[in-house]
């Protein structure tokens, strides 16, 4: 089932980041990028943003990647889910700037919040998932 978690990380670009602080969880709808070896997302924020600070006290996250977002309106199959355990990593000012322009290039959406004076590349290396394929089928492992 590993692969099929793989398959879901690729074909996608959307996840839902979720961080805590003080016991209180925050989950963030945020575009990933994903490295060639299938084990880390680059995510982009601004300094200031709940998301990132929780990440600054408590580095443990939980990422959901699903199959809604190449569903069509009359889709009969199964939504396949994958909610990864991570961790979050800051990057070296040079793998910044790789992130970024490999963000600009994949992502012209993300134009304003490249631009943003305190925005801030970050990587999630994954560790963990747990797969469900549809309502009752689940396998789980580490990544």
């Amino acid at each position: 089932m590993l692969a099929k978690a793989e398959t879901i990380l690729r074909e996608n670009t959307l996840c839902v980041l979720c961080t805590e602080s003080d016991g209180n969880p925050y989950c963030s709808l945020m575009t990933y990028l994903l490295s060639d070896d299938l084990r880390v997302l680059y995510l982009i924020s601004t300094r200031e943003s709940r998301k990132f600070k929780n990440l600054l006290v408590n580095p443990r996250v939980s990422v959901l990647v699903d199959s809604r977002q190449h569903r069509g309106p009359t889709a009969t199959e199964n939504i396949v889910s994958v909610t990864f355990s991570g961790l979050f990593q800051p990057l070296a000012d040079s793998e910044t700037q790789r992130v970024k322009s490999a963000f600009a290039q994949e992502h012209q959406e993300l134009a304003e919040i490249l631009n943003h004076p305190d925005s801030i590349v970050f990587a999630i290396k994954l560790t963990s998932y747990l797969l469900l394929d549809g309502p009752v089928a689940a396998d789980q492992g580490d990544f």
